[in-house]
């Protein structure tokens, strides 16, 4: 059970403020006395803790005392315990006079804001998470990760196949090692700087407080927030895909259309890809007009169209290839080689960049006709005119690359939240079925909404245990059917002399655990309890 409040002792035995500068000058105990209030923000991954302390300033006793860089340790507690709340250094002064009052205000932050000062240019190949942000620390922070031998940057499960970097806060790249770093089959970390000034990497949800909150909140706070609610995912792979995905839309007649001619499935005498390919015989008046459909494509920069064609003589006339849209008026043409008797490879750039338009891309190929468009391409129509009938053959037609995509919804989620749309890039996935198995576990994972509390409490005795950002936590509101496991995102303790009470302010948030991919499914990697990942900053 917490001391009673009129238990509760003044300067330092409750608090103790010392500052001691770079050069190590002896430190300083403001007493009791001349302490005004002191708030500690102890922060946790998205950001760094911090402090704010105001004192009495009679008879300019602190006007020359306090410097920028001093060093600052802040002991907060009930009764005889007083552990270390905070370590860091002052980083702005403020004065402020009144007639009869004079009062100086010192705030900063813990060494976290090291994480800000350096950039970083460099490749990380085939590197455990780990590694990485132990070079980080210990080639441009410089902040220590070892507690009485004990290593505090922990293992991951994930290796970054290559992750570029170039004039990158320290702080950016832990952040996104944090956010795709995998443990035991749940993906994230958290990183703080503790008490002491030693820097902490750890899996979400592994460090657990050791504080009860039972009976001890004066105040709850309990909310639900949909804005983070996503239910219809989807995920796009490495850019190594073909459509068809056997790189041959010529093995069947299934989406062929003719338009004039017949259409035949041929062994092709050998077809140059595959077992068959697509011939058109064409009409008298020599025309061969037919088309591949395609489910609605967005053409992306960089992507080509590959075709083998060829006929039988006489050699066609005119011989065209069109990307159109579904309804056939609209589509972007240029030349298409047909050999007679012989197979011709054509390979074809695609996307806004190739439109021919001699005022910004003279070297373009493609003529306009109507209004196409690279956002809606649903069909690859061949056009050859001959002066007599003749078979127009063609061959392994396939895109590439594009990249792996697919996508996963909860239709529960969109019935009772409305459709919520997200899309992710992830380089290292090399299927679709991964992309869906990577889209699953984010809908899971998002398509809730998530769960906070902010609780107050004027009586909470933590010990020797302060209570930091990124532990866990259990909480119990029976009026609100909250009985549950909180990760804590931010505490404040704010001390006021004045009326010696210590207030503790906890903000708690709840969701569901990313599940990493692997669960799933074996993956086809080098290791499959290892997640290969690749980054380019």
């Amino acid at each position: 059970m917490a001391l009673p409040i009129s238990r509760i002792t003044v300067g330092e035995q409750y608090n103790a403020l010392q500052y001691n500068n770079s050069h190590y000058k002896t430190g300083v105990i403001v007493p009791p006395e001349d302490q005004i209030e002191i708030r500690v923000h102890s922060g946790c991954t998205k950001e760094v803790s911090s402090f704010e302390a105001t004192f009495a300033n009679f008879d300019k006793k602190y006007t020359d005392l306090f410097a920028v860089m001093d060093l600052v340790r802040i002991w907060i507690g009930r009764g005889t315990n007083l552990p270390l709340i905070f370590f860091g250094k002052v980083e702005e002064i403020k004065a402020d006079s009144f007639a009869m009052e004079n009062y100086v205000t010192v705030n900063g932050r813990c060494f976290g804001e090291w994480l800000f000062r350096r950039l970083v240019t460099k490749a990380y190949l085939n590197k455990k998470g780990e590694d990485i942000v132990k070079d980080l620390m210990d080639n441009f922070v410089g902040l220590s990760h070892v507690r009485d031998s004990t290593e505090l940057i922990e293992n991951t499960d994930t290796t970054y196949t290559r992750s570029e970097y170039e004039d990158t806060p320290v702080f950016d790249i832990l952040k996104h090692i944090s956010e795709s770093a995998d443990k035991a089959g749940v993906i994230g970390f958290d990183f703080r700087v503790a008490p002491d000034g030693k820097f902490e990497f750890f899996p979400r949800n592994s460090k657990t407080s050791s504080v009860s909150l039972s009976e001890k909140l004066e105040v709850g706070k309990y909310r639900k927030d949909i804005s983070r609610v996503r239910n219809k995912i989807k995920v796009y792979g490495a850019r190594e895909r073909k459509e068809p995905a056997n790189g041959d839309a010529c093995e069947s007649l299934t989406d062929w259309i003719a338009i004039n001619g017949t259409l035949v499935l041929d062994p092709g005498g050998p077809p140059q890809v595959g077992d068959y390919c697509v011939k058109c015989i064409a009409t008298l008046s020599g025309v061969s007009q037919f088309y591949r459909s395609f489910e609605q494509m967005v053409i992306p920069e960089g992507c080509k169209l590959l075709i083998w064609a060829r006929s039988g003589a006489p050699e066609f006339g005119t011989k065209k290839i069109r990307v159109r849209a579904p309804d056939g008026s609209n589509y972007f043409e240029t030349n298409l080689t047909v050999n007679v008797g012989s197979w011709a490879r054509n390979e074809f750039a695609l996307g806004k960049n190739q439109e021919y338009d001699p005022n910004t891309n003279p070297n373009g190929i493609w003529t306009k006709v109507g209004l196409p468009t690279w956002f809606n391409v649903q069909g690859i129509e061949i056009y050859c005119v001959g002066s007599s009938e003749v078979a127009a053959l063609v061959d392994g037609l396939h895109f590439f690359p594009i990249r792996f995509h697919e996508t996963y919804e909860d239709f529960i989620s969109q019935q009772n939240y409305g459709l919520r749309e997200l899309v992710e890039v992830d380089e290292e996935l090399y299927s679709d079925y991964e992309c869906w198995l990577r889209a699953r576990a984010i809908c899971d994972h998002l398509k809730n909404p998530a769960e906070y509390l902010t609780l107050i409490s004027l009586i909470l005795d933590y010990g020797n245990m302060p209570i930091l950002a990124g532990d866990k936590i259990h909480v119990t509101l029976p009026n609100e059917n909250v009985d549950a496991d909180f990760r804590i995102l931010s505490v404040d303790y704010y001390v006021n002399e004045e009326t010696q009470e210590l207030e503790v302010i906890l903000e708690l948030g709840k969701e569901l655990p990313l599940l990493a991919d692997y669960l799933y499914v074996l993956r086809s990697k080098t290791s499959s309890l290892a997640r290969y990942k690749a980054s380019v900053r």
